[in-house]
């Protein structure tokens, strides 16, 4: 079986935020905070998980539709930026002053001109949310600036999987793919990005962010996957990650199922792929595709080979 280098969870931070919009649920296709000087890691992780809830849940949501109440329709002529560090600081500027209908209308714009929807996701989206992270983190941008940037980032994610549905490839075979991050991990956009993606490759996709393990068993267990990805952000989920995919492989309903390991911890020790017990990893989204299609096509044909 084939290992690659570096499922990454193009996250945000990475670096990624917790979906506030609740239709992005978890039916087929159907922020992180800085630390504080807490007690004690309990604490610290419990308010911080109550904060991002009320943040998400409720100030967001007050914050954007009164800003939308008093904002008047904008006349600018709609140009996209380059597919470049500019043009990712660029879309990072405008995510923190603009509502979602302007940042739809600029990202049809790339779509109309011949980009494709992956190289938005991957090439600008995802190095624009980092970019935001980092904003935060050298205080160049306030946090509750940030949180609404990347609600927003949600929200367009969502909207461009939509609008892009009825170009989403046809395929005759039934590759699927569960995608998920550890229980306790708040952020969920660079998970979603790598789900979408997927699903736009004509793959029936499955999204789980902050899955406990007992859920996932659950779902491997009564559905045949083909690929697990799992995002890994932080040295702390390794050994939930080892026990999720030893469980995995004792459970699951596919017992050639193949699992992917990605994200910003992974991206930095490759070498963690193999110790966790996973078969394989990937640098980003794309590269996330074609080591799956590879595998699904090696096994595919060893089948044939052996009817």
């Amino acid at each position: 079986m084939p290992t690659t280098t570096t499922l990454a969870h193009t996250d945000p931070w990475t670096l990624d935020s917790e979906d506030q919009n609740t239709q992005m649920n978890t039916a087929w296709r159907a922020g992180d905070t800085k630390p504080s000087s807490s007690d004690s890691p309990s604490d610290q992780s419990t308010i911080t998980a109550l904060l991002a809830k009320m943040v998400e849940g409720d100030i967001i949501p007050r914050l954007m539709l009164a800003h939308r109440a008093h904002q008047e329709p904008s006349t600018d002529k709609i140009e996209h930026p380059t597919l470049d560090q500019a043009g990712v600081e660029e879309l990072a500027r405008r995510i923190l002053i603009q509502e979602v209908d302007e940042l739809e209308a600029v990202m049809l714009a790339y779509l109309q001109s011949g980009v494709r929807l992956d190289e938005i996701y991957v090439d600008l989206m995802a190095p624009a949310a980092r970019l935001l992270g980092s904003m935060w983190e050298n205080d160049t941008a306030s946090f509750s600036d940030v949180t609404i940037g990347l609600g927003r980032m949600h929200t367009l994610l969502a909207r461009l999987s939509d609008a892009c549905r009825q170009d989403y490839a046809e395929r005759t075979d039934v590759a699927s793919g569960l995608f998920v991050t550890p229980v306790g991990e708040l952020h969920s956009f660079g998970i979603r990005m790598v789900d979408e993606l997927f699903a736009h490759a004509g793959w029936r996709t499955l999204c789980e962010p902050n899955a406990p393990i007992q859920d996932v068993l659950d779902i491997v267990r009564n559905e045949a996957f083909h690929v697990l990805g799992i995002g890994i952000s932080s040295a702390a989920q390794v050994p939930f990650v080892t026990e999720l995919i030893g469980k995995v492989r004792k459970v699951s309903s596919n017992p050639n199922i193949q699992i992917m390991v990605g994200g910003s911890y992974i991206i930095k020790r490759p070498d963690l792929t193999a110790s966790v017990g996973a078969d394989c990893s990937a640098i980003d989204g794309r590269e996330a595709i074609a080591i799956a299609e590879t595998l699904l096509y090696e096994h595919n044909k060893y089948n044939v080979r052996c009817q």
